[in-house]
């Protein structure tokens, strides 16, 4: 009787999926009928490819907040991205009063070869006026295929006449490590991406450090990148066997962990996080906060735990498509939960920029570290240890929006129009030097007031301080590097960066933190 009943189940089960699979190739089918109907018999000819990319565009945004559709340009961006190099010519600039001004050499590049100068101004680009041009067209112009050639007019300051300048675009690598100093014995490293070479990269950095006794990794609005390269950085870390991260999906059942001890094992660690981190940033912050690796500062980071796959389409487009979910070697799903085809809410949602103490957590959603057994929290995102609060530095709303503008950027042209670089190196050859001795001249703070229409008596304390960080910080990368103002700006103003640096340089703290003896 009873393999009669286990039989007429297996037989209904199979019928159910059979009707299942049928019902959706109708689906598919219909699809299919309405394109063909279109191209067959409506009125007009019409292309097919735009009303195709709007049908695939819309049935994405039924799914979750992060599958999407890529055109030609998305794909071929998201290919750099990931593969951390272009081929350009190696400058950084902006657009001051209509004219393109440089503001940054990549070092080993064609403009550094051709001893192109920081301010100088390009004009013209094989021939054609570039006064009044976007920032986006401009990098059209300069990127190119590796080995082609480009023509520069350039104005500089030291000469009466414009120079033509020839170069060969070159693949330009674009470093996934935003700064990297030290200061005393701590040592600091800013990540900006997840792209493929960053181990490697992250790994010469800390060895530019020399000896130092902790450090801090600033994993701040990097929204991520390769999953590949969150493993590699987190194993550097980690002991052999430990868990990295997992994904869950209908066929992605992955579990990655080290495959033998990371050359980091013992170096004390201070991370930091804000609602902006994502992705193969929360990978590295969970794997490192679950296995009492480190300290995890800041706020909740953004929770986006989903695993895309890239679908190529033949034309030259395609889509990104979730087909798994992350979780953490404690068991925690990093995604914060949302609505299907509810992507505009689940964007605007500002719960991962409150304090973890004012969000009511489900019980059923805390788990334990996997050696100290200390209270870490689910329901997406990580959760700091300590978290650090900054509702209280917040500055006036005017200057917010001019230093988005890029106020202090535009700043610095006019001053290096005005100062020698080389006089100043003169009299403060060290970045330390600088920093210690240097007064900001108010003549350069008033320049500032006039460009920006600011009145010095409508600004905060804190706005002031704001502003004289800010230049100290943004001659520093002119004279120094781009090191330079990070330690500077970080160690001067940034309240996360000085708490982290304060937390890295007590070891006894940070066991405390690690041992649930103080939390916040």
């Amino acid at each position: 009787m009873k393999r009669w009943v286990i039989l007429v189940i297996g037989l209904l089960l199979a019928s159910l999926t059979a009707s299942a699979q049928l019902s959706e190739q109708q689906q598919i089918q219909k699809l299919n009928l309405v394109y063909q109907q279109i191209r067959s018999n409506y009125v007009d000819n019409v292309p097919l490819e735009p009303l195709v990319q709007e049908a695939v565009i819309a049935t994405l945004r039924q799914l979750d907040p992060h599958s999407s559709y890529l055109d030609h340009e998305q794909m071929t961006a998201l290919r750099t991205r990931l593969r951390g190099e272009f081929a350009g010519v190696g400058i950084r600039y902006i657009v001051h009063r209509d004219t393109l001004v440089v503001r940054g050499i990549v070092a080993k590049s064609p403009a550094e070869r051709a001893n192109i100068e920081i301010n100088d101004r390009i004009v013209a680009i094989d021939g054609r006026p570039i006064v009044g041009i976007s920032t986006d067209s401009v990098s059209q112009l300069l990127r190119g295929n590796a080995g082609s050639n480009v023509c520069l007019t350039i104005k500089r300051r030291s000469t009466n006449n414009p120079l033509n300048v020839k170069l060969k675009r070159a693949n330009i690598e674009s470093s996934a490590i935003t700064a990297s100093f030290r200061i005393d014995d701590v040592g600091y490293i800013a990540i900006s991406k997840f792209s493929k070479p960053l181990a490697s990269e992250f790994l010469t950095a800390l060895k530019s450090l020399r000896e130092i006794s902790s450090l801090v990794v600033d994993l701040r609005d990097n929204s991520g990148g390769a999953i590949t390269s969150a493993i590699d950085l987190t194993g550097l870390f980690l002991r052999k066997g430990d868990i990295i991260v997992s994904t869950e999906g209908r066929t992605n059942n992955i579990v990655y962990d080290t495959k033998r001890d990371g050359a980091l094992i013992d170096l004390p660690l201070v991370v930091i996080i804000n609602e902006n981190s994502a992705s193969a940033s929360e990978i590295f912050a969970g794997a490192i906060q679950d296995h009492d690796r480190g300290v995890v500062i800041g706020h909740t980071s953004y929770g986006k735990g989903l695993v895309q796959r890239v679908i190529d389409f033949k034309d030259g487009t395609g889509m990104c498509l979730t087909v798994a979910r992350y979780k953490t070697p404690s068991g925690r799903i990093i995604q914060r939960p949302y609505v299907m085809g509810h992507g505009e809410e689940y964007m605007s949602d500002t719960l991962r920029y409150m304090h973890p103490d004012s969000v009511s957590h489900n019980h059923e959603l805390l788990f334990k570290t996997l050696h100290r057994g200390r209270t870490v929290y689910g329901g997406g995102g990580i959760t700091p240890d300590i978290y650090i609060d900054t509702d209280s530095l917040k500055l006036s709303p005017s200057l917010t929006s001019l230093y988005r503008e890029g106020l202090f950027e535009h700043l610095s042209v006019d001053i290096w129009d005005s100062i020698s670089a080389d006089s100043l190196l003169g009299d403060y050859p060290t970045v330390e030097a600088f920093n210690s001795c240097y007064n900001v001249e108010n003549s350069i703070v008033e320049r500032l007031y006039q460009q920006a229409a600011l009145k010095a008596d409508s600004l905060t304390s804190l706005d002031h301080s704001f502003i004289r960080a800010m230049i100290l910080s943004t001659m520093a990368e002119r004279l120094y590097g781009t090191d330079a103002r990070y330690l500077i700006y970080n160690s001067s103003f940034d309240p996360m960066a000085r708490q982290a640096l304060a937390i890295a340089n007590d070891r006894q703290r940070i066991e405390a933190i690690l041992s649930g003896a103080e939390a916040e």
